[in-house]
């Protein structure tokens, strides 16, 4: 398997601008509706998303997911971020955090490679904390939340695309992925 014959599975632009710049490769993609999996593993996530994706498109796929785990939440929501996202919105999950007199957070991705034989993964994590309130104009989801540790005190969305490439959860699972896929190259 290598990156160049990987399509990317996904309906998010903003996270295939950011894979192709961490990868500095133009990857071909697809936008399918894929059932998916809700846990609080998001290695099992990314598997059946895999397996999903392959039985879909009959090739090898590039899938990713994402969490935030708020600590004063035991790291809740994670991977259902999306849904605390949908029905609170940024502001909702900056109130969560206060609620919780906790800010501390873990943005995670972990990005995975599979051919229907072979599956891969690489793993992301950032630290950081939970703004008072949202802030910023830029990226997408919940970055108007998220100030990385080593951000300078803003969030995703109060930096450039790479500025928060440099430092991002996504960056990391990619990097390791690729590093993953080369291994196997050998």
């Amino acid at each position: 398997m290598n990156l160049a014959d990987l399509v990317f599975v996904t309906s998010n632009e903003g996270k295939r601008r950011e894979a192709e710049a961490v990868l500095g490769v133009a990857l071909a993609f697809r936008d399918l509706d894929l059932a998916e999996l809700q846990s609080l593993d998001l290695h099992a996530i990314v598997r059946a998303k895999a397996a999903a994706a392959h039985a879909a498109i009959g090739g090898p796929v590039l899938v990713e997911d994402t969490g935030l785990e708020l600590l004063g939440l035991g790291g809740f929501p994670g991977p259902l971020v999306r849904w605390l996202l949908a029905s609170t919105g940024p502001d909702g999950i900056c109130r969560l955090a206060a609620a919780f007199g906790d800010h501390r957070a873990v943005a995670r991705c972990v990005a995975c490679a599979s051919d229907g034989e072979d599956t891969l993964t690489g793993e992301g994590a950032v630290l950081g904390t939970i703004a008072v309130s949202p802030r910023g104009t830029t990226g997408f989801g919940w970055d108007s939340t998220f100030i990385p540790d080593g951000g300078d005190g803003r969030t995703f969305a109060e930096m450039s695309g790479d500025e928060k490439n440099a430092v991002s959860h996504r960056r990391k699972a990619f990097l390791a992925l690729r590093e993953a896929l080369d291994r196997t190259a050998c």
